[in-house]
C-alpha cells in the first residue's frame, strides 16, 4: 500500500510516460517536460508561502524548532513506515536485489566524494558535517515520485520507494553521526532516533510482508502525507530568518550543488550503463541521485546541533540549480 503522498504523485504524472520507442512521440517530450518543471515548481511555492507567512508573523522565529522537530520526530516516520508497505512478490525480488546493490555503489561513490571535502571546500574536517550530508542524500521523497514518473510512468513508484529505504536508514544513522560529531562525542545512543527506528520497521515490514491494519495505517497516511509541505513551509521560515543574498554569495554551497546534482549522477551513469539494459532499473537510480539536497538536512542540522544556515543554503541553491541540471540528466537517459 503506497502512501497517501505517493498516490498523489501518481494521479499529478499520470500521463504516458517520457521514455518511449515511438518516434512519433519525439515532439511530446519537449512539451511533457514541464512535469519536471511543475514538481519543482511546487517546491518553491511551499517555500515561498513559508518566506512570506514569517515575514507577516504567522510563524514566529522561536516556532522553527518545534515545527522542525514534528517534520523530523513525528510525520517523518510515518512517511517512511508508510511507504515501505509495497507488496514484495518473487518477480520482483531480483528487481529488488538489483537496486540495492545500485544503491551500495551510488553511496560508495558519494562517501568517496565526502572524505575528500575538506580539500575540495578548504575547510577542516570537523567542520564538514552538514556538507557531507548534503553530498551523500538527495530529496528523494518530494521530487522523486513525481519526476520519476513523468520520466519512466506510474510504474516507477516501486523502484523509487526501494531506493528509499536505504536512504532511511543511512540518513539516520550515518547523517546523525556526521552532523553531530561536529559538536559532540557520538555514541549509539546518540544516533537513535524516530527515523531510524520507523526505517528498520519499516524494511522488517517490506520484507517480510506484514501490512499494518487499516485503522493505524490510515492513522501513519494521514500523518506522513503532510510531511512534504509541512518541511518545504518550514524551510521557507528558516531561509526567510536568514540573509538570502549570502546564499549566492556562498561559493561551497555552488561545489555541493554540482557535486549532488552532477558529478555523482554522471559517474554512476557512466558505470552502469554497459551493464544494465533495462531503462527502469537503470534510470531510476541515476536520476534519483541527480536531486537536489535532501530537505531533511535542515531539520537534521537543526535537531542534532548542526550549521542550520549553510543548510538552508544547500537545499536553497540546490532546488534552483536543479532547473537546468534536471532536464540535462533527463535527456542523457533517453
Amino acid at each position: 500500500m503506497y502512501s497517501a503522498q505517493i498516490h498523489s504523485f501518481l494521479l499529478f504524472a499520470n500521463t504516458k510516460p517520457l521514455l518511449t520507442n515511438s518516434s512519433k512521440e519525439i515532439n511530446t517530450k519537449f512539451m511533457e517536460i514541464q512535469l519536471v518543471f511543475s514538481s519543482i515548481g511546487i517546491l518553491f511555492i511551499l517555500i515561498g508561502i513559508g518566506f512570506l507567512v514569517f515575514h507577516l508573523g504567522a510563524i514566529k522565529r522561536e516556532w522553527i524548532p518545534a515545527l522542525s522537530s514534528i517534520v523530523l520526530n513525528i510525520t517523518l516516520p510515518c512517511l517512511i513506515i508508510m511507504s515501505m508497505q509495497v507488496p514484495l512478490s518473487a518477480e520482483r525480488m531480483s528487481d529488488t536485489i538489483s537496486v540495492f546493490l545500485i544503491q551500495a555503489l551510488i553511496y560508495a561513490i558519494s562517501c568517496a566524494i565526502a572524505l575528500a571535502l575538506p580539500h575540495l571546500l578548504c575547510m577542516a574536517s570537523e567542520h564538514c558535517g552538514v556538507h557531507r550530508y548534503m553530498v551523500l542524500f538527495s530529496n528523494l521523497g518530494f521530487m522523486g515520485y513525481p519526476i520519476c514518473a513523468a520520466l519512466y510512468g506510474p510504474e516507477s513508484a516501486f523502484y523509487v520507494t526501494l531506493v528509499n529505504i536505504p536512504f532511511g536508514l543511512l540518513a539516520f544513522s550515518l547523517g546523525v553521526y556526521l552532523i553531530r560529531k561536529d559538536t559532540e562525542t557520538v555514541s549509539f545512543r546518540n544516533i537513535l532516533n524516530p527515523g531510524l527506528i520507523a526505517s528498520i520497521l519499516g524494511l522488517c515490514f517490506f520484507l517480510t510482508g506484514v501490512v499494518i491494519p487499516y485503522p493505524i495505517s490510515t492513522s501513519l497516511d494521514m500523518l506522513g502525507s503532510i510531511t512534504s509541505p509541512l518541511a518545504m513551509v518550514a524551510i521557507g521560515a528558516m531561509i526567510a530568518s536568514m540573509p538570502v543574498s549570502s546564499t549566492f554569495r556562498d561559493w561551497r554551497m555552488y561545489v555541493i550543488s554540482a557535486i549532488r546534482l552532477l558529478v555523482i549522477p554522471c559517474i554512476t551513469f557512466l558505470i552502469l550503463r554497459p551493464f544494465i539494459s533495462d531503462p527502469l532499473l537503470l534510470g531510476v537510480p541515476v536520476l534519483l541521485s541527480a536531486m537536489p539536497v535532501a530537505a531533511n538536512t535542515v531539520f537534521m542540522a537543526q535537531e542534532y546541533g548542526g550549521d542550520i544556515e549553510v543548510a538552508s543554503r544547500g537545499v536553497f541553491l540546490s532546488t534552483i540549480l536543479c532547473f537546468i541540471t534536471l532536464p540535462l540528466i533527463g535527456y542523457m537517459l533517453l
